[in-house]
């Protein structure tokens, strides 16, 4: 499950950095939603309004991505710490 999970932030991470060939509009948009995400209690529920114009898929994505961050699931490359991850999930 670890792997899986550690799979699927890998992969986040390489989608997000291929939102870059999208337009200068979207990316402020994704910019802006992504700036929202992180910044928002971790009990608000539901789609920011800054987020309505960002893809699903891409929403998604920004949502794993902002929620393993604050976890601190990302070393300071930016790559995923498996040893952090693995850490949090003993303690649970």
């Amino acid at each position: 499950m670890k792997i899986r999970i550690a799979t699927a932030l890998a992969a986040t991470a390489v989608a997000l950095a291929t939102l870059t060939a999208c337009g200068a509009s979207y990316d402020e948009t994704v910019g802006a939603c992504r700036k929202e995400l992180t910044e928002r209690s971790e009990h608000a529920t539901g789609k920011p309004d800054a987020c309505k114009d960002v893809k699903e898929d891409d929403y998604t994505k920004l949502v794993i991505v902002v929620a393993a961050e604050k976890e601190g699931w990302f070393d300071e490359n930016g790559d995923v710490d498996i040893a952090e991850m693995m850490k949090d999930g003993a303690e649970n």
